[in-house]
């Protein structure tokens, strides 16, 4: 077997662990929400005519079926956990960036579980961004897988284990014991009863990221075991709504543009075999809508935050994002040129699935089904 094999049955294990091996019941309505959040990308990356070359999945086979909003205003706080609460909530959130506090309003998850009584494994959070913790919306699936690793990178080398050396073995020793004791305080939340108690279950997850990391034949990016995981969610138990984030274009913090162009080539890449993967399974075709939204733009060249580095400056190049919706939703593919903001989109995803999203201060869309 190889490690790349390995590292695609992990996320079976996972989602059959926490689930019961339970596929999720359809709603009444018969329908299902994949939704995907980028973090920040700039039009000159993407949708312009210099950055098209960076994003050709996402231009030319996914938007001529899609409604796409060019100009999909963020209004609020311009940081990860902030914007994807809002586009959850649909308002403004203001709280930590880092995950430590719950929005303040209910987001799309609550919503759906207290108005369509839906089980435990009906909604998922899968994710490489450690600012998304279980925070996000409490009673959700949230699997940081990435940030295992990192976690137990960080306690060997902050002296926080009796583990000394950055060596294979007191790595994956390392991994046992953050799954044993702390998976909870990286980001994961489980409101299933198993909490990753099966030793079966966490050895092949722990020997998967391993691989993952070392490897010569696996996948080569945290964006990528994400999306390796979410499929597995989706392919398993076809849950109402899942959530999966992209973020390997934020390596543009360290300042590398080679490799944050990179994280968007694949961004672009993996939302084309996510829509391809979606309309290969007929359960999943005729009921599923895939709703793609970067969270923000970047700052200007030029800017005292470095540009491409950073995503602080109250610009239009930083606050001017875009969003594309396929599927069932969808009546007719459109471009549709007005601004719209990332608030619109939880009441207009609500409506389409038969919820009422009571305390959102965005409007649904027009140009989508109800």
């Amino acid at each position: 077997m190889t490690r790349r094999t390995v590292l695609r049955l992990i996320p079976a294990a996972v989602a059959a662990r926490l689930s019961g091996v339970a596929r999720a019941r359809p709603l009444a309505s018969g329908k299902r929400l994949v939704l995907v959040t980028i973090g920040g990308i700039r039009r000159q990356e993407s949708f312009s005519t210099q950055g098209a070359v960076n994003i050709p999945h996402l231009m030319n086979d996914l938007l001529p079926q899609s409604v796409f909003y060019p100009y999909t205003a963020n209004e609020g706080v311009t940081s990860h956990f902030n914007t994807i609460s809002s586009v959850l909530t649909g308002s403004w959130e203001h709280v930590d960036d880092w995950g430590s506090q719950k929005p303040t309003r209910p987001t799309l998850f609550h919503y759906l579980q207290t108005q369509q009584h839906t089980r435990p494994n009906d909604t998922w959070v899968v994710t490489s961004n450690k600012q998304l913790t279980a925070n996000i919306s409490p009673g959700v699936n949230v699997i940081l897988s990435k940030q295992l690793l990192v976690e137990a990178v960080e306690r060997i080398i902050q002296g926080q284990t009796h583990r000394r050396q950055l060596e294979r073995d007191q790595i994956l020793e390392e991994m046992r014991s953050v799954i044993d004791t702390d998976y909870e305080r990286i980001g994961w939340g489980v409101p299933s009863a198993s909490s990753f108690q099966d030793p079966e279950v966490k050895q092949t997850f722990i020997t998967a990221i391993s691989n993952f990391i070392h490897g010569p034949d696996a996948p080569t990016s945290g964006d990528e075991l994400t999306f390796l995981v979410g499929r597995e969610v989706l392919d398993r138990l076809a849950p109402s709504m899942l959530m999966m984030n992209f973020s390997d274009v934020e390596v543009a913090h360290s300042g590398s543009y080679s490799l944050h162009v990179g994280g968007i080539r694949r961004s672009d890449l993996l939302c084309h075999r996510l829509w391809e993967f979606i309309q290969s399974r007929p359960e999943l075709k005729a009921t599923t809508t895939l709703v793609i939204m970067n969270e923000f733009g970047r700052d200007p060249d030029g800017s005292s935050t470095n540009g491409f580095f950073n995503h602080r400056t109250n610009t239009e190049c930083c606050r001017m994002a875009w969003s594309m919706v396929l599927g069932p939703a969808v009546r007719k593919p459109q471009v549709v040129e007005n601004t719209i903001r990332q608030v619109d989109m939880a009441p207009t995803i609500g409506s389409w699935m038969g919820i009422e999203c009571e305390k959102s201060e965005g409007r649904p869309l027009p140009e989508l089904s109800s």
